[in-house]
């Protein structure tokens, strides 16, 4: 079952007509190079990708604000059950949960 931001995200898409590719990270880890390619978005911040809040990431003791691009990629490969979600990525933009005020802003009007 997917949570419910993810269902309204690919309402949103879809409605906008706008084509996507779901991973599933309760089902499979990100590769390396799918890890890397997250951590290289410019408005990628640490903060903003993981649930800090969570037990589990409590339990890691991470400083996110010390981490390099290198390391995130890393614990965004072991550790995708912490990575917020839905990651949305449409052109060279990626959003991290899903806000649709936001999103129509900068996509939908911009077309």
């Amino acid at each position: 079952m997917h949570c419910v931001t993810y269902l309204k995200a690919t309402q949103w898409l879809e409605g906008n007509q706008l084509s996507y590719q779901f991973i599933d990270l309760d089902k499979r880890k990100l590769t390396t190079k799918e890890a890397k390619e997250l951590c290289n978005f410019d408005e990628v911040h640490a903060e903003q990708l993981f649930a800090a809040w969570s037990q589990g990431f409590k339990k890691l003791k991470i400083d996110l604000s010390t981490l390099t691009k290198e390391q995130l990629a890393v614990l965004c490969k072991t550790h995708g059950e912490l990575i917020k979600r839905p990651l949305i990525i449409i052109d060279d933009g990626l959003f991290v949960g899903f806000n649709e005020k936001l999103m129509e802003k900068l996509i939908v009007n911009n077309e």
